[in-house]
């Protein structure tokens, strides 16, 4: 093979190799969300930001009135949180891997399609909410069944170190498309 070959060869490796491993997800903990004021960004939220995981008014048959104290009621759980914290922005835009519960927050007929992702079972069901640092807004799942949420499950995706408000909870990060997968035993984390 002539010199040129061999570098082309050597070239193409190196980047096909190079994308496998950008492809692979690294597999995080939730200790790594919450890093002090020292390697973190201060969680701000502007007031005026949009709020995501409203229902719809058809969920509520069509009453505004009960629409309208289900936001009430959702404001108060949100009036719970403990405010502040810091996030990882070191993990801005890169494929993690990591294993918690669903707190579903939008349904398209039995399946979940938005959801908080957390770190222990009835999280932002019973109030407080965890830190912000310590939930991930996941925007959309497929395949995802309302029953299927009450078992540990790993998530995997492109994960944003940057805070959103939902009707739940504030939230220090998100992933738009998660692929969801049931939690296996042997990982010490919930073990």
């Amino acid at each position: 093979m002539c010199q040129y070959g061999v570098k082309f060869v050597q070239l193409f490796f190196i980047f096909f190799v190079g994308n496998l491993a950008q492809a692979e997800p690294i597999i995080i903990t939730w200790e790594d969300l919450s890093p002090d004021k020292n390697n973190g960004v201060e969680i701000n939220l502007d007031e005026n930001i949009d709020i995501r995981g409203i229902p719809d008014i058809s969920e509520f048959d069509g009453s505004k009135e009960h629409l309208d104290y289900f936001l009430e009621e959702m404001g108060y759980v949100k009036e719970m949180q403990e405010e502040g914290g810091f996030i990882n922005t070191k993990l801005n835009d890169k494929n993690i891997k990591i294993p918690g519960y669903i707190t579903p927050i939008a349904f398209e007929g039995e399946n979940v399609t938005e959801f908080l992702f957390i770190p222990y079972r009835g999280a932002c069901i019973h109030v407080p909410a965890p830190p912000s640092n310590q939930i991930i807004y996941v925007k959309s799942a497929r395949g995802l069944k309302a029953d299927d949420i009450w078992s540990p499950k790993w998530i995997t995706g492109i994960l944003n170190a940057i805070p959103v408000s939902t009707v739940v909870a504030n939230v220090g990060y998100s992933i738009k498309e998660a692929s969801v997968s049931p939690y296996k035993k042997g990982w010490s984390l919930f073990d």
